[in-house]
């Protein structure tokens, strides 16, 4: 089976949709015997897998469309836009359209999450049955652990990385704009300055970023306890799971949170924002709040009661099983299997 997968994510590294290529391609070339491409434009492929929406990707899903099984990961919906890149409310309504007509010309829409699919349906009007469901992996070869190499390993990175061992140290991670909270984020470390705070990512799309120039601005001002590490390789990433004590993400939205699992893998406490989205994807393995009030009394209990913090590094390392490579690639076989079937 020949399968073309599309992307120029590669293009702006620090963002979501570029680990999940990365980690599509590494699920293919471990588990499957199919012939692997990528971003080709013209050529006979069984499969079409689309994960960036750019012009190439579209015109690539016409030419292929009669013969190819085409798939496109739903990375994207509109709500994902506001608060990521600039001027959002002149140019939305257009780039609606033509989001509707990329899900809608493809054979299977693979939408991240439940919440991602509900929208799907209800403001892109995408077909039911046109959607499934396929949540993104998390590699353990990258990003796991285990409990009794964790205080090993924390010790010499605090040590690498210039933090005592007895700092209590809070992660964040994602790309810097509004929607991921960033500026909760800079206040709870403004209010929390007997504790450190860490953020791991920038701004890949520069100044079409929305909130640029404040983002700027709160890089530029930050408390001596919070820094901005900026985007660093993935591969590095585990030295900051490694060295953290809790993982903290206030996104305003989100179709999934890859880094989410990632950190899990290091068995860091999960801090949310009290989203939707999650309650599904990661059931009852994090905390969640709804202010800065709620994020400042979890933060200090996590770090004074040592019964509470161990509960939740258990239930992350529990999130982190659940989502299996091997599971996973079952499930994608079976879509693409049983679509190739069809168009025959």
């Amino acid at each position: 089976m020949k399968i073309n997968i599309l992307s120029i994510a590669h293009k702006y590294p620090g963002q979501g949709v570029y680990s999940a290529t990365e980690d599509h391609m590494y699920l293919l070339e471990k588990y499957s015997d199919y012939e692997i491409y990528q971003n080709k434009l013209f050529g006979k492929y069984d499969i079409l897998h689309i994960h960036t929406i750019n012009p190439k990707s579209f015109f690539s899903l016409l030419f292929h469309k009669k013969e190819s099984f085409c798939v496109i990961s739903a990375h994207i919906v509109p709500n994902s836009l506001k608060g990521s890149l600039k001027l959002n409310r002149f140019w939305l309504f257009l780039f609606r359209i033509y989001l509707w007509s990329f899900y809608k010309i493809s054979d299977v829409v693979l939408a991240v999450s439940e919440e991602t699919r509900e929208e799907l349906i209800n403001d892109l009007k995408i077909e039911p049955e046109k959607i499934k469901v396929f949540r993104n992996i998390v590699r353990k070869d990258l990003f796991y652990t285990s409990q009794k190499d964790k205080e090993s390993k924390k010790k010499f990175l605090r040590k690498k990385y210039g933090y005592s061992v007895n700092d209590f140290v809070v992660l964040g991670a994602g790309q810097i704009q509004p929607r991921k909270g960033i500026r909760d984020f800079f206040e709870m470390a403004s209010e929390l300055k007997e504790m450190k705070f860490i953020w791991v990512g920038g701004m890949p799309f520069q100044k079409m970023t929305d909130g640029y120039e404040e983002m700027n601005e709160l890089i530029n001002n930050a408390p001596s306890n919070l820094f901005f590490a900026g985007i660093v390789n993935r591969e590095k990433m585990i030295d900051f799971y490694n060295m953290a004590d809790i993982f903290f993400l206030p996104s305003l939205q989100e179709t999934f949170g890859l880094v989410v699992l990632e950190a899990a893998g290091s068995g860091l406490p999960i801090v949310l924002r009290d989203l939707e989205v999650y309650k599904k994807i990661f059931n009852s393995c994090y905390l969640s709040g709804t202010s800065i009030q709620d994020f400042m009394l979890i933060f200090r209990k996590l770090k004074n009661d040592i019964n509470f913090y161990k509960e939740y590094e258990s239930k992350s390392y529990k999130l982190f099983d659940m989502y299996n490579e091997e599971k996973a690639f079952r499930e994608l076989k079976k879509i693409y299997e049983e679509g190739v079937n069809s168009k025959k």
